[in-house]
């Protein structure tokens, strides 16, 4: 029964690492994909991003400034089971940080554990008129659920944003995950508006 299981678990990963590989072209496909026509445009000033491209039945973004290190905003939004994060840190990046570079990204996998690796996996990409470094990324779960995140990082002004879609799909991956990381192909960068807080 074991030897059984071990064979499961081992068609199972192996399915993963099958569907990592077409999925991260069919992923990285939607992020240069025209956004789609019945979309919601949604200005987020306080992280100074806006969303052309999310599709209308998304929700409206929850913004909360975030104090624990890396203090910065961030912005999440759902659309059904898949969530959209955006965040933005307000202290500027060292000068000469590029999300290109495989020891800059090695640091951002320290300041945010948990996430997927993005020092050695991921492709060079563009969002909103930016060099960004995408990464995508598939993990079994319990039972037959399988993660899913597609996680980007760019850097505009000199402050780093990290954009992430992650959904739960069991046995294929959420429409609405595709959904949100197509949208991502509508973001656009303005200045950053924020009310003073006294």
């Amino acid at each position: 029964m074991r030897g059984a299981a071990r064979a499961g678990h081992w068609r199972c990963n192996a399915n993963i690492l099958h569907m990592r590989t077409s999925a991260v072209v069919a992923l990285l496909s939607l992020l240069s994909a025209p956004p789609a026509t019945l979309a919601a445009e949604i200005d987020v000033p306080e992280l100074g991003i806006r969303l052309t491209a999310l599709p209308s039945a998304a929700t409206k973004p929850q913004v909360t400034p975030v104090t624990q290190p890396p203090a910065g905003y961030e912005a999440v939004l759902h659309l059904g089971h898949a969530e959209l994060s955006i965040y933005r840190e307000d202290e500027p990046v060292p000068p000469g940080s590029d999300v290109a570079n495989p020891g800059y990204r090695a640091l951002l996998d320290r300041r945010y554990q948990g996430s997927v690796e993005s020092k050695t996996l991921g492709a060079p990409t563009s969002l909103g008129g930016h060099s960004a470094w995408t990464i995508v990324d598939a993990r079994g779960g319990s039972s037959d659920t399988t993660h899913y995140t597609c996680l980007t990082y760019v850097i505009v002004d000199q402050h780093l944003y990290r954009l992430e879609v992650k959904a739960d799909g069991s046995p294929a991956r959420p429409a609405e995950f595709d959904e949100l990381v197509k949208a991502l192909s509508g973001v656009s960068f303005a200045q950053v508006q924020r009310a003073n807080h006294g």
